[in-house]
């Protein structure tokens, strides 16, 4: 089995971008994905052209492919507006190399009609663009994949799939990611790659393998449909940059070994 491996900055979230980018270079990841830093935005819609330079210089300084983001039209704004803004995001993203946005959906089960209304008029953007948006588990509207599988149904669109993510099945749920899986597997575009402990809303911020996730059965599922997408490490353990750089050299090396054995 071959994926494309990479690596999301979450783990040093409290640090900043460019010990996150040297850290995840320094693990062997040649890809890389952004969450928040350090309580902003990696990338947004007011991102100017001035860090939209300082953010492609840094990754080249790291030789560092920026892949995706968590991101999604803002259910708090005027439609309009959430997806004009939406469509400035994109349009940013793509320029730093971006080529998926991962939806996270919305707990509040009143705004479920809405957030499919933003999502699907931001569709045709996205594919003019050139991303595509992938909707993870996350709870609430995107629990687990009988959900999932109800919004491919509905948002049928070459820009729309799924992200997988074990470790979320098993904090929003309790329900095992492993059983889940197949249900949904020939949809999968991307996965997160997050362990969990503790039972249901438990733990995620620890490293893969150090929880209940099976990963060797997740990745045969997704094998057995022909995955070849990308994989995106979400969580690790440790608290200091060099904490969670050990952290990510250990996950590197423990995912591929996983995956080149199947």
């Amino acid at each position: 089995m071959q994926i494309q491996l990479g690596c999301l900055n979450r783990p040093w979230h409290e640090h900043t971008l460019e010990e996150a980018l040297a850290g995840i270079a320094a693990a062997g990841f040649k890809t890389v994905g952004f969450t928040g830093q350090q309580g902003k935005p990696t990338i947004s819609a007011d991102s100017t052209d001035q860090y939209v330079a300082r953010l492609k210089s840094l990754l080249k300084q790291n030789g560092l492919e920026a892949q995706v983001t968590i991101s999604q039209p803002s259910l708090d704004l005027a439609p309009d507006e959430a997806v004009s803004r939406f469509q400035r995001e994109m349009s940013r993203a793509k320029e730093v190399g971006l080529s998926y946005f991962i939806l996270c959906g919305t707990a509040k089960e009143d705004k479920y009609e809405q957030w499919y209304s933003l999502v699907a008029r931001c569709l045709d953007p996205a594919e003019k663009t050139g991303v595509k948006l992938l909707l993870k588990p996350h709870g609430g509207i995107s629990s687990l994949s009988a959900d999932l599988l109800r919004a491919a149904q509905r948002l049928t669109h070459p820009a729309f799939g799924i992200c997988y993510d074990p470790g979320n099945i098993y904090y929003y749920t309790g329900q095992s990611a492993e059983e889940d899986l197949p249900a949904v597997a020939s949809l999968v575009r991307g996965m997160c790659i997050k362990d969990e402990i503790n039972g249901k809303h438990g733990e995620v911020a620890i490293t893969p393998g150090t929880g209940v996730v099976d990963f060797r059965r997740i990745f045969s599922t997704l094998a057995g449909v022909g995955f070849s997408g990308p994989c995106w490490v979400e969580c690790l353990g440790g608290k200091s940059v060099s904490e969670i750089n050990a952290e990510a050299e250990k996950t590197f090396g423990f995912i591929n070994q996983i995956v080149s054995s199947i």
